[in-house]
């Protein structure tokens, strides 16, 4: 596989930490590893279609600790404060968001580097399935060899992505986070419209 669960080591360790904080966090936290063989992000909006979205979003000052709502992460079971930092895999901001019952957590990057062609070209080694969310083009991607994680990539703007990864500690099956992946991407693309 070509890109490791970066999101799991996050969750380790900001679940780890028994100081929190408020407020969405500041870049500079745990920084999230990526394996030697992966792939840097290639630039493109879909798997070579001409994207159809209902209307371009520009990521580029996009705070992904404020892509989930209050209200949408207390549906989620989203109790933990938000913890930001920079994606290494995409070198763009991304924020972790947590349970305190490590059911799951979530990770939202807004992602200025790549389109979703990422999870189709090659670049990221997962199974991807096509799908939109709210309207936009979407790739959920998932592998067998990494059960404990499931990917979501939304065709916000030429170029750009809102990258969603949804892992657990606890064993949630990847069925499950794969099934609740698309949902929390909807609510991130709610907000971005709505913003």
């Amino acid at each position: 596989m070509r890109r490791v669960v970066p999101l799991l080591a996050a969750l380790a360790l900001l679940t780890g930490c028994s100081e929190t904080t408020g407020g969405s966090g500041t870049a500079g936290g745990p920084t999230p590893t990526t394996a030697s063989t992966a792939a840097a992000p290639t630039s493109g909006s879909s798997a070579g279609k001409p994207a159809d979205r209902p209307k371009a979003i520009d990521l580029g000052k996009a705070d992904p600790c404020a892509l989930l709502t209050e209200a949408q992460r207390a549906a989620f079971g989203l109790d933990r404060p938000p913890q930001a930092s920079t994606s290494s895999v995409y070198q763009s901001p991304t924020c972790d968001f947590l349970r305190g019952d490590r059911k799951y957590g979530v990770r939202v990057t807004a992602v200025t580097t790549t389109g979703i062609a990422w999870y189709t070209d090659g670049s990221f080694d997962v199974e991807a399935q096509e799908l939109q969310v709210a309207g936009f083009p979407a790739v959920l991607g998932s592998s067998p060899e990494d059960p404990q994680t499931c990917y979501l990539g939304v065709d916000v703007s030429d170029g750009q992505m809102a990258d969603v990864q949804v892992a657990s500690f606890e064993g949630t099956p990847q069925e499950e986070l794969c099934r609740l992946a698309p949902q929390v991407a909807g609510a991130v693309v709610e907000t971005l419209v709505n913003g």
